[in-house]
């Protein structure tokens, strides 16, 4: 096993030792578009509305709209594609993957008397968000190597170990100082992969209750569970002699669990107006890293790091929603429209170190400042022929980094079909999501990154 600094081990950080947090910060804090296929076609615009188990996880309110027991499950699939710009040279790969995108079921009560028309205890599992994704980029005839950055870094001799055990570096005891033959014979290529997987799913326990038809209140304990896992790979290799050429491979496993609560309302002051609000506390993680690293070049040389353990607190959510409705069950033709508000301060997200309080507090301040708030709209709408119902909807979200360190906004185009009797349903979702990021390499170049994915997803369910 060997010792390990602090997030400072892997070569894939982008730009300083910090950028790699940073980024696992924001992966376990910001959710995608993801779950039953009602709340995707609708591009999640369902605060208002509810009816919908996913609510559970953005407004609990809106499972107090139900008047009967309900089991359903949804999956799918999912594609993502990335093209990668490395100063023009352009490359290309994608990845497709199963897509889980809920189970639970609804429990509806009806009091015998009283202004509480009803109240459901809700149970489940839903899926915010998936990290499944390739990427691949090539940089030709460079002139500075990763070998002469990191001896001109001066790292650690446990952060070298495995490039001097396999031959790619020396140490020169003249000098006393790291050397390799990568350094100075000429011109480089250099091509870096990375392939993702895993994803965050958040097991909901719920409470809801229909005050007079008028007021319908809720309440979720969630508890998010992320697994993600990463392989790298990178090769460098001389310009003048293909084939002379040193390969890090890297393969990192974040598993993390957390805790939160989520309240919610919503108003429905005449049939066919309601108001929703809801309010997330922030999930407090605990956090297991285990990073597995190896060099090959005249041998192979590479082992697991020592576990890190450490915890998280994402930024607290603010959602406001606004609904129309018209017609009801036993209209021949009604639909809804709807949209929702988020509001998240990705620069509140903090870790907390134990043992170590100056790393800790450098982490902390580096997020406070390259980190921003953000807003995201959801805009949905339906409309109702007898058993079937046409969705559509759009989504944006905002660039929670400034915008001179990366990009993690996204917009996504949604359509669906469903259809319902009195005691089953079954829908149909398909969502178009684009967005941009990109990689700072160890030289401060920039390759600019163009994601698109594509989810198709179909839920059942039954009534009872």
């Amino acid at each position: 096993m060997k010792k390990i600094l602090l997030f400072a081990a892997s070569i894939f950080i982008a730009g300083s030792m910090f950028a790699q947090t940073m980024t696992d910060a924001l992966r376990l804090s910001q959710y995608g578009l993801n779950g039953t296929s009602n709340y995707i076609s609708r591009a999640g615009a369902i605060g208002a509305l509810g009816g919908d188990l996913t609510a559970a996880s953005y407004n609990p309110a809106g499972l107090g709209i139900y008047t009967s027991s309900e089991f359903s499950l949804s999956s799918g699939l999912n594609w993502s594609f990335t093209d990668a710009n490395a100063n023009g040279f352009m490359t290309s790969d994608n990845r497709a993957n199963f897509n889980f995108g809920h189970i639970g079921a609804l429990f509806f009560f009806k009091p015998s008397k009283g202004d509480i028309k009803g109240f459901q205890f809700t149970f489940g599992l839903n899926r915010l968000k998936s990290y499944g994704n390739r990427t691949i980029f090539q940089r030709d005839g460079l002139d500075d190597s990763f070998i002469s950055n990191i001896i001109a870094e001066e790292m650690s001799d446990a952060y070298m170990y495995d490039f001097y055990e396999s031959y790619v570096v020396d140490y020169d005891t003249s000098i006393n100082r790291y050397t390799s033959v990568f350094q100075s014979l000429g011109k480089k290529n250099q091509i870096r992969s990375f392939t993702e997987s895993g994803s965050l799913n958040e097991m909901v326990f719920s409470l809801s209750a229909n005050v007079r038809n008028l007021l319908y209140l809720g309440a979720t304990i969630g508890i998010p569970m992320a697994n993600y896992h990463s392989n790298g790979s990178f090769m460098e290799e001389l310009a003048y002699a293909p084939g002379v050429s040193y390969t890090y491979n890297e393969e990192k496993d974040i598993v993390a669990t957390g805790v939160n609560l989520k309240i919610g309302a919503i108003f429905r002051p005449v049939n066919w107006v309601r108001i929703g609000a809801a309010i997330h506390t922030p999930t407090y993680y605990v956090i297991e890293d285990n990073l597995f690293s190896e060099v090959i070049y005249t041998k192979r040389s590479g082992a697991d790091w020592d576990p890190i353990t450490y915890d998280l607190q994402s930024p607290f959510r603010f959602l406001g929603s606004l609904a129309f409705v018209l017609g009801d069950n036993k209209s021949k033709m009604g639909g809804t429209i709807s949209a929702d508000y988020e509001f998240a301060d990705y620069s509140d997200m903090k870790y907390r170190l134990k043992g170590d309080i100056k790393a800790e507090n450098e982490i902390n301040n580096i997020i406070k400042t390259y980190y921003l708030p953000t807003n995201t709209v959801r805009i949905g709408g339906e409309l109702k022929f007898g058993t079937i119902a046409l969705r559509a909807g759009y989504c944006v979200m905002d660039n929670p980094y400034d915008k001179d360190i990366n990009d993690a906004g996204a917009q996504s185009i949604t359509a669906g079909i469903g259809y319902k009797n009195k005691n089953f349903f079954m829908d149909f979702a398909y969502a178009y999501t684009i967005g941009k990021s990109k990689f700072t390499e160890y030289d401060y170049n920039v390759i600019n990154l163009d994601h698109e994915n594509h989810l198709a997803q179909l839920s059942f369910g039954v009534r009872f």
